[in-house]
């Protein structure tokens, strides 16, 4: 009968003098994607980071870009508080914040003013900016970025396991040594992992050249 009713007791719930403790279950906080421009062997690339919901972008992007500062707008102009900034994290900070249509210029680690222009060196010649490696898309692609090539001649592919899928020959804004923009759009056959790759097709044989991949998932 001793073991019978530990057992019963067992089964309650927990009390504290006659008061039952109970607990409440956290909800998740909602997640939302944002670009955000790693330099990754000297040039610049866009990568998706998700984060908690927001309608602080800017503070968000710089907190997924690992740096530890606020950021305050006014007139166009973003003023973020780091006494310190590498070349390449300082071309990191205005690459990812002028992204933002409310920001043009953006003051840092003592310098003012500065706009994608002054980051130029860590450009590469073909920068694809959406969509931002590891993002999920549609089946039907927007892509856009910037390109200095010759003749302004690009291709842009996607890609499954290696194979082409959809191939266009697209035409930047200006050709080399000019950065012109440049867009199109892709129809997935299908969903999944794929690849978009953008290149300059050699003037000799047609080879790839500055060829940039970015690896996105198709939703169905």
């Amino acid at each position: 009968m001793l073991i019978v009713l530990a057992v019963a007791l067992a089964g309650c719930g927990s009390s504290t003098s006659g008061t039952e403790t109970t607990t409440t279950a956290t909800v998740p906080a909602r997640l939302m994607s944002l670009t955000v421009f790693d330099v990754v062997d000297g040039s610049l690339q866009a990568r998706t980071a998700r984060v908690p919901e927001t309608r602080a972008v800017a503070a968000a992007s710089l907190e997924a870009l690992g740096v530890d500062a606020a950021v305050t707008i006014s007139d166009g102009t973003a003023h973020v508080t780091l006494a310190e900034a590498t070349p390449e994290r300082t071309a990191e900070i205005v690459y990812t914040l002028t992204q933002f249509p409310s920001i043009k210029r953006v003051d840092v680690a003592g310098r003012t003013g500065l706009t994608r222009s002054d980051v130029a060196t860590f450009v590469p010649p073909i920068l694809i900016e959406t969509p931002a490696a590891q993002a999920r898309v549609p089946k039907t692609i927007s892509v856009s970025g910037t390109a200095s090539v010759f003749e302004a001649t690009l291709v842009v592919e996607l890609r499954r396991n290696g194979r082409v899928l959809v191939k266009r020959t697209v035409t930047a804004s200006e050709g080399a040594p000019a950065q012109g923009t440049f867009a199109t759009t892709l129809d997935a056959p299908t969903g999944g992992a794929m690849t978009i790759a953008a290149y300059s097709p050699s003037a000799e044989d047609g080879t790839p050249q500055h060829e940039q991949d970015v690896p996105v998932r198709v939703t169905p």
